[in-house]
């Protein structure tokens, strides 16, 4: 049985492989080659092999690199986010190194001024100690603004309405009329002075609440306040004699120290319109349909349309944090308003500014383009605060009663 068959192979293997006889003719001479059997077997096994390995490699190749296999976009998608946390680090670094030598030189700068701003506190403290302590007049004379200015507040806050009314300091007026007048004159000047404040108070709270992000959480990223449980200081009381006087002093003193720290923060909040010229909206923050895949997708901004190369403007000063291609978002611009805000603008053809750059409310930052993944020219506008997106449409909306 075995023996048929290796003779049925040998018989087949000579059929296709018969010796074979090459002629070669030259100089009138011939020449033959003898091409036997094994010979023409051993060069087609060597090239089917050779054949097949060819082909294994070319599959194999495919088959790993497909870009249309699930881990193959899974990984691009990863490496990409891996990118961009990593460009993300290397701006965060940069910046940090940036600000600590700014810091160093405000420290060398207020070092040599120190001796300057000292003889003025002390002649401001001189001033007013008929009125405050020493330590209090200190305190509010300082350039320093309090976070919780209310702890220094010894009145209870009332409603606007009833300043007015409750504004008298109730103090025993002499017989002389100038005396007399003096003191009214005081009263009038301390109920405008609160009525005017707590006005301001109540309109930057008001403002600050309608961005949804809170007051509180607002103040509390502002980096130079101070805060904590009020603990009197020893030997600070307010002169007995005009120890009302003194106290409706230190309330305004608080009050205007809060509607500054108001204010401030209100400065730090991107309230302005990204695009400097006509625009549209193409995109609203929230669940949409992905322009590219068509399935439903998170918009963690708005988009606004105009033509190519549209000014795009910051939208509160701040302090440019990154600037440069950041994966789907293109060209990019990114800035640290304070207060635990930062803004992105992304998808842009140009930029014109860098690094740690200074920029005001409304100054020119880049060109608006298509760069990065994008289907047509337009600003993809983010807020940020803490982190954490935000729908820039409650800012705009807040913006326009800050203008």
């Amino acid at each position: 049985m075995l023996k048929d068959i290796i003779d049925e192979c040998r018989s087949r293997i000579l059929h296709y492989f018969p010796e074979r006889q090459i002629y070669h003719r030259t100089g009138g001479e011939v020449h033959y080659f003898v091409l036997k059997t094994r010979t023409q077997v051993m060069i087609v096994t060597g090239l089917t092999v050779v054949a097949l390995w060819c082909l294994l490699t070319i599959i194999s190749v495919f088959w790993v690199n497909n870009p249309l296999r699930p881990p193959v976009k899974e990984n691009k998608r990863m490496t990409a986010l891996y990118e961009r946390q990593l460009e993300d680090a290397r701006a965060r670094y940069e910046n940090a190194q940036l600000i600590i030598n700014q810091q160093r030189e405000a420290f060398q700068s207020q070092t040599r001024e120190f001796a300057e701003a000292q003889t003025t506190i002390t002649q401001f403290v001189e001033g007013t100690s008929r009125t405050v302590s020493p330590a209090v007049s200190a305190k509010y004379a300082s350039s320093r603004v309090l976070m919780a200015p209310t702890s220094r507040d010894p009145i209870p806050r009332k409603p606007r309405v009833d300043i007015t009314k409750e504004a008298s300091l109730d103090v025993n007026l002499d017989s002389d009329p100038n005396v007399r007048k003096l003191k009214e004159t005081q009263n009038a000047i301390l109920a405008e002075a609160e009525m005017e404040t707590l006005y301001r108070i109540e309109r930057s709270r008001a403002i600050l609440n309608s961005t949804s992000v809170g007051v509180d959480n607002i103040l509390k990223n502002g980096g130079f306040g101070e805060g904590g449980v009020f603990v009197p200081l020893d030997g600070d009381e307010l002169p007995t004699a005009d120890g009302e006087f003194g106290s409706r002093t230190i309330s305004i003193k608080a009050r205007v120290a809060e509607a500054a720290a108001l204010e401030m923060a209100l400065n730090s909040v991107p309230f302005g319109i990204p695009v400097g010229t006509d625009t549209y909206r193409t995109s609203n923050y929230g669940m949409r349909q992905d322009p590219f895949n068509k399935r439903p997708a998170f918009h963690a901004g708005i988009d606004f349309g105009a033509y190519r190369l549209a000014p795009i403007v910051s939208t509160a000063d701040g302090v440019v944090k990154f600037v440069g291609r950041n994966g789907g978002y293109g060209r990019t611009v990114e800035i640290d308003h304070g207060h635990g805000f930062v803004t992105r603008y992304a998808h842009l053809e140009k930029t014109y500014v860098k690094r740690g750059a200074r920029v005001k409310k409304g100054e020119k930052i880049g060109g608006m383009g298509s760069t990065g993944r994008s289907t047509a020219t337009h600003l993809h506008y983010e807020i940020y605060f803490q982190g954490q997106d935000f729908d820039p449409d409650n800012f705009l909306k807040a913006g326009k009663y800050v203008q």
